[in-house]
């Protein structure tokens, strides 16, 4: 419990960091996804940690390809390194509930200026996407603190 404790402290500094980062800058440092790669090590295991890393990354990563400079390599990068974290389950998790975020914060625009601005309005992914990362870290340790 300490450990995963600990684990927190280092991890949600980085990724408000990497939120705010990505609404000043748009871009995301290097260093954040490299350090929060570096959390990984507390509960490391490598065959979760591998394949949280290619599960959470690969979709981002394929993402970027098609979606015409939308998605950019700091999402990509910030996700693998929280897939790290993370695992491919509670990865995956982080991406559903990061991108429901932004789907809610996107209607929300578009309720309020009308679709044609939404549609055309550029948001940052890292402040939703860090938020996914929080709720799954949580969700994710409650349940390991249950051997569930």
């Amino acid at each position: 419990m300490i450990g995963a404790l600990f684990e927190a402290l280092l991890l949600f500094p980085l990724l408000l960091y990497a939120s705010i980062c990505d609404i000043r800058t748009r871009q995301i440092p290097d260093y954040i996804p490299f350090s929060i790669g570096i959390v990984g090590l507390v509960h490391f295991s490598p065959f979760l940690s591998i394949t949280g890393l290619l599960c959470t990354g690969l979709p981002y990563f394929f993402g970027a390809l098609f979606s015409g400079g939308k998605i950019g390599g700091g999402d990509i990068k910030l996700m693998a390194a929280c897939g790290i974290v993370l695992g491919p389950f509670y990865g995956t998790l982080q991406s559903i509930l990061g991108l429901t975020l932004v789907l809610l914060f996107a209607a929300g625009i578009g309720i309020r200026s009308g679709f044609h601005v939404a549609k055309h309005t550029s948001l940052p992914l890292a402040p939703f996407l860090s938020a996914g990362g929080i709720l799954a870290y949580v969700l994710f340790r409650i349940a390991d603190s249950f051997q569930l």
